[in-house]
């Protein structure tokens, strides 16, 4: 073997080894490190596959939905929990088949733009390992299956297909026919998840597909490629609509209840309309660099890891606008449409955020930070084919790679037990098995329990009364049991104070757990 087939050999290994670590990296996080940091906010979608199988199959009428994705995680995850309950096991191995999904589906979308194999392994590796920087982006993306990481997946499926359209020849022609059909039926599924869906997916796709021919000025305006294109897009957009109807009529008729999903649907007055660009920033950072909870010096190793990911979320931003200078040096169809698909993306996402009721924060800017992230890469490889700017494209991958490696760190050095897991230790000794809590402590309970300790969550007032809350969970979870003769309420210290004279001075015991945390133990249902 020549000096070149060697170094070529050396070249694939090493890529196909990153490629495999960063599946690995996922793997561990939501096999062993997810845990120490789970919260109430990673249970949506396991809640929803219970749910599944409590109602209908696809909703349950006395459950109190966040928002309703029937074509989403809670679809994969339900196998899951009807064979290992309420749990973990569940939770993760739901995760790791929407793992296989999502890197079996960035993998053809990155091979879509003609990359190379090894071209398309190093890519992907990159994008699975920068979803890993911090606690926002491990949980949008690893922790519940929303229309966040929904959007992303959506519109890169969509884009798969897409590219083996030839938009030449008749959209339903012999040669076109199964993919076109393929993707309306998949616009069809993709769209009973509702409105967050179209905002995030069909806005995005079918906006790009059309923006793309209709700034190819060098092709006249109704030539039969545009016709075909339009085709194309209108046979998706009735699929869309029709996938959007039969959703609502069925929930309609199941009697789903929505609590969050009005907030993207609520317009404020109009004094409340807030067009921040620099918060916007700042809060795209803190999703990249993690919350600072107090002053890090700089020259510590944390200070220069957070400056260090703060300025390479001011590139990820960055970059996909200076792509567009090279925009008419892009042959390949498919980026030039993703380049034009984010920018459709950011703005419905600032619009939504800025101007209704759901406003900017961290984790919900983490499916436009991963797109963002996704042009970056797929700019980088282009760049790297392109000669005299193949410079440009190396400096990108180097400074990718670095925050890779912190991204890496940081899954590494999470340490410690979960709160939750040492009160579900002393309610076992004690014998308590089904109580209330505030949110935030009782869905995360009952999930890292295994459902063998049920937590209903509740609202705690300034005047120590105690109420259901009806968020994400269901009717029967408020109501006493048959063989329960013992109740508890898990309260932090406030809690406990406000509800002393009130609530608690009924209870039986008071069981100290740490510096923040009292159970209160009854003989009797609160409600």
């Amino acid at each position: 073997m020549n000096a070149d087939g060697a170094t070529f050999n050396r070249k694939r290994a090493a890529i196909v080894l990153l490629f495999i670590f960063s599946i690995f990296m996922v793997l561990y996080y939501i096999l062993f490190k997810e845990r120490v940091e789970f919260d109430s906010d990673f249970t949506d979608t396991i809640l929803w596959s219970e749910a599944m199988l409590t109602g209908n199959g696809l909703f349950d009428s006395r459950m109190y939905y966040a928002y309703t994705l029937p074509f989403g995680g809670s679809l994969l995850m339900m196998p899951f929990v009807a064979v290992f309950g309420v749990g973990y096991t569940a939770h993760a191995l739901g995760f790791i088949l929407f793992l296989a999904i999502f890197v079996f589906s960035l993998y053809k979308f990155f091979r879509s733009m003609d990359f190379s194999v090894d071209y398309t392994m190093a890519a992907t590796a990159i994008v699975l390992l920068m979803s890993l920087p911090t606690k926002d982006t491990r949980m949008i993306m690893w922790g519940h299956v929303i229309h966040y990481s929904l959007g992303l997946l959506f519109v890169m499926i969509a884009m798969a297909v897409y590219s083996g359209i030839d938009t030449k020849v008749p959209a339903f022609s012999k040669e076109n026919r199964k993919k076109s059909l393929l993707l309306a039926i998949l616009t069809a599924l993709f769209c009973t998840n509702g409105l967050t869906t179209i905002l995030f997916f069909c806005i995005p796709f079918y906006g790009a597909v059309i923006m793309e021919r209709f700034v190819n000025i060098k092709d006249e305006l109704f030539c039969t490629e545009n016709k075909n294109t339009a085709s194309i897009c209108t046979a998706g957009l009735c699929a869309a609509g029709a996938g959007f109807i039969i959703s609502a009529i069925v929930q309609r008729l199941s009697g789903v209840i929505t609590v969050y999903e009005g907030m993207f649907k609520t317009i404020p007055a109009w004094q409340e309309w807030v067009w921040d660009i620099t918060e916007r920033l700042r809060i795209m950072m803190v999703c990249v660099a993690g919350e600072i909870s107090s002053e890090i010096p700089m020259e510590s190793f944390t200070g220069i890891k957070v400056m260090y990911m703060a300025f390479i979320s001011l590139v990820i931003i960055f970059i996909p606008f200076i792509a567009f200078c090279a925009y008419r040096r892009i042959e390949n169809r498919n980026i030039r449409i993703y380049m034009i698909s984010y920018i459709i993306l950011l703005a419905a996402t600032l619009f939504v955020y800025d101007f209704s009721q759901a406003r900017g924060t961290a984790h919900r800017i983490v499916g436009l930070y991963m797109t963002a992230l996704t042009v970056t890469v797929i700019f980088t490889m282009w760049l790297l084919k392109q000669g005299a700017l193949s410079r440009f494209g190396v400096l990108l991958v180097i400074l990718l790679s670095v925050a890779c490696l912190f991204s890496t760190y940081n899954v590494a050095s999470l340490r410690g037990q979960n709160r939750y897991d040492s009160l579900i230790a002393v309610l076992k000794d004690n014998d308590l098995h089904r109580g209330y809590a505030e949110y935030w402590s009782a869905q995360v309970t009952t999930v890292l329990s295994d459902a063998d300790i049920t937590v209903a969550p509740v609202f705690i007032s300034e005047d120590g009364v105690i109420s259901p809350r009806k968020y994400n969970s269901r009717d029967d979870q408020f109501a006493a049991e048959e063989g329960i003769d013992r109740y508890f309420v898990f309260l932090s210290a406030w809690e406990y104070e406000t509800t002393r004279d009130t609530v608690c001075r009924d209870a039986l015991e008071i069981i100290p757990f740490d510096e923040d945390g009292y159970i209160a133990v009854f003989d009797h249902n609160l409600f």
